[in-house]
């Protein structure tokens, strides 16, 4: 082959090769933007299904007899003491000894958004609050025709869709609680935040009062009979244990999902808006053709 054959021919092999990478640039492409539009389709009809069922409380047939008995409450000799958080001081003050076996129906965490009470008031021990029911509430299975929900400092209760009166009826008030949960324990206030909806759990510690830095008191239910305003326990707890997790499968998929949603939707975007230039390039030269 002489030279000018071959200068020829090499264009021809060098335009070839060009034509085969932009091809394979544009497959390249093409498949992962059907990957991500699969995978975020994917996750969100996953995270709308894990959302509704990360949160169930367990069936009857679930629940742990410990949960059966009813909470203890004795006298204390204990002393007044103070703990700090977070450069505040907060005086605590013993009321009664106090332990619990219950159902997590609700909670509440002082870090959320829209709480901005604990912050106003420099209220930082008291990171989160438990609605749980034991006993009768338990034993007669209506826990599960009641909706619960919690607000700042508050457990709200009321029928599902589609329960009766005679639900309603079965449902005992001095069977469920809202507890203002109080710890100085590192490790204890870690097991607080793994604590989820379904949950069965233990803790023990005391019935207390506290102050504020800025003078104000926080007391404590030492009943269970009460109601409204005041009828929460405030509980400042040295022992606590998750007896039971629940619903795992759903919590896993829902984490999974979420997390997978926001990156297949990242990558959507980039592949949007920021492609090779050369791939794009050959794929509007092709659109062009087309026309």
């Amino acid at each position: 082959m002489g030279r000018d054959q071959w200068y020829q021919i090499c264009p021809l092999i060098i335009n070839r090769n060009n034509n085969n990478n932009r091809e394979l640039k544009k497959l390249v492409y093409e498949t992962g933007k059907k990957l991500l539009k699969l995978a975020l389709l994917l996750a969100l009809v996953a995270l709308s299904i894990s959302y509704f069922q990360k949160d169930d409380l367990p069936d009857k047939s679930a629940v742990l007899r410990e949960l059966y008995q009813e909470p203890v409450q004795i006298e204390t000799s204990a002393e007044p003491f103070t703990i700090e958080r977070e450069g505040a001081v907060y005086t605590i003050t013993p009321l009664y000894e106090y332990e619990l076996y219950g159902l997590v129906t609700s909670q509440h965490n002082a870090k959320s958004w829209f709480d901005y009470y604990h912050e106003r008031w420099q209220d930082f021990i008291n990171i989160k609050d438990l609605c749980v029911v034991w006993g009768p509430n338990l034993d007669s299975g209506v826990y599960q025709k009641i909706k619960f929900s919690n607000g700042s400092f508050t457990c709200y209760w009321n029928l599902r869709h589609g329960a009766t009166r005679a639900d309603w009826a079965k449902f005992k008030n001095e069977a469920v609680s809202n507890n203002h949960i109080l710890s100085a324990s590192e490790q204890i206030n870690e097991k607080l935040k793994d604590i989820q909806v379904g949950d069965q759990i233990y803790f023990k510690g005391h019935l207390v009062s506290y102050t504020f830095p800025n003078g104000g008191t926080r007391g404590s239910s030492t009943t269970r009979t009460d109601t409204w305003n005041g009828a929460c326990e405030t509980v400042y707890i040295t022992d606590l244990v998750i007896l039971k997790k629940a619903n795992q499968f759903w919590r896993l998929l829902f984490v999974i999902s979420k997390y997978t949603a926001i990156a297949s939707f990242l990558g959507l975007v980039v592949l949007a808006f920021w492609p090779d230039r050369s791939l794009k390039n050959s794929i509007g030269g092709d659109i062009e053709k087309q026309i």
